[in-house]
């Protein structure tokens, strides 16, 4: 029997409640990153769930979502709270352990694999990539988008989310280690711009997402609508 304290206005409710809680949720461990965030760096752990929370006010219940480069998981478990179903995609085996580990959902798959070599016959209705297309150069994150576009659905939705490269010397000795190229939000626009009909640009600081002087920001969020037919 968990203990409950003393201070409850029905105690034998709450009780039979807490004990039920704790029988149908057995703990988790955290992988390293997010240990790592509870040790040091609480608002920055906010600021990562910030993130998937604006992509998840913007799915729907019956959405199918891949997201490309989904870590850990916890991204993709946000998510799957809010639509159909989840196929979290990711190219570090190490990582995949980790979101199977921790997910208690089963509307989420998790894949070790690279999108340059997923079939091209799944299409999606939403495809997210959060702090991804920044681990590639230029040409390849180029690419990156063009094959995005063809594993969705015609009405479907591409987010993107990317740190500002006017927060580049601000970032963690981590992640500057595995950034290969930051980009200018009309710069990062452009380039979906070559792949699809309509996009909407967003800044991020801290929790906030916003329409604002986009070279005050630390991230930004792109949403592509109307994928080319070109791409198909």
């Amino acid at each position: 029997m968990v203990d409950i304290g003393r201070y409850n206005a029905d105690p034998e409710s709450y009780q039979r409640l807490v004990d039920e809680l704790y029988a149908n949720n057995p703990s988790i461990t955290l992988p390293p990153e997010y240990a790592s965030f509870i040790k040091d760096n609480l608002l920055r752990f906010l600021i990562r769930l910030a993130r998937y929370k604006f992509v998840a006010r913007l799915v729907k219940k019956s959405d199918r979502v891949l997201e490309v480069g989904c870590g850990s998981g916890l991204g993709s478990i946000f998510l799957s709270q809010h639509c159909a179903h989840v196929t979290g995609l990711e190219v570090r085996t190490t990582e995949i352990e980790e979101a199977k580990l921790i997910n208690r959902r089963p509307n989420v798959d998790f894949v070790v694999g690279d999108l340059f070599e997923l079939e091209t016959s799944e299409k999606f209705d939403v495809v997210v990539n959060l702090d991804v297309i920044e681990h590639m150069p230029l040409e390849q994150g180029r690419e990156f988008v063009a094959v995005m576009s063809r594993h969705m659905k015609a009405a479907g939705m591409l987010v993107i989310g990317t740190p500002s490269i006017y927060s580049y010397e601000y970032q963690s000795p981590l992640s500057k280690a595995s950034h290969i190229k930051c980009y200018d939000q009309d710069e990062l626009v452009s380039l979906v711009d070559e792949h699809f009909g309509r996009t909407l640009a967003f800044s991020m600081n801290d929790e906030v997402v916003h329409t604002g002087f986009s070279k005050m920001a630390w991230y930004y969020f792109v949403l592509a609508f109307l994928p080319r037919k070109s791409a198909h």
